[in-house]
């Protein structure tokens, strides 16, 4: 994969990632099947499946102010032309 692509990757697991976990909590690699992979391929999705809503609660967390106080009209605190916390 060119190296400029690999910036808008967010998120990747290889199966040497799940033989390091296995590896981790003491499962010899020869006990991790395809089957196995699989499994893990599919639990992933399955939980994966839902990262809009992960993502948009992640975001909508990072642009609660509470006195962080960045304050532009775009603003989830800013309310009749200024922020809503006393200064």
């Amino acid at each position: 994969m060119p190296k400029n692509n690999r910036q808008d990757i967010i998120f990747i697991i290889t199966k040497d990632d799940i033989l390091s976990c296995a590896r981790e909590i003491n499962i010899p690699e020869e006990q991790v099947a395809d089957e196995t992979i699989e499994l893990v391929k599919d639990k992933i999705n399955r939980e994966f499946g839902r990262w809009p809503e992960i993502v948009k609660e992640v975001l909508t967390q990072a642009s609660q102010c509470p006195l962080g106080l960045t304050c532009f009209p775009s603003c989830c605190w800013w309310k009749e032309g200024r922020c809503i916390f006393p200064r």
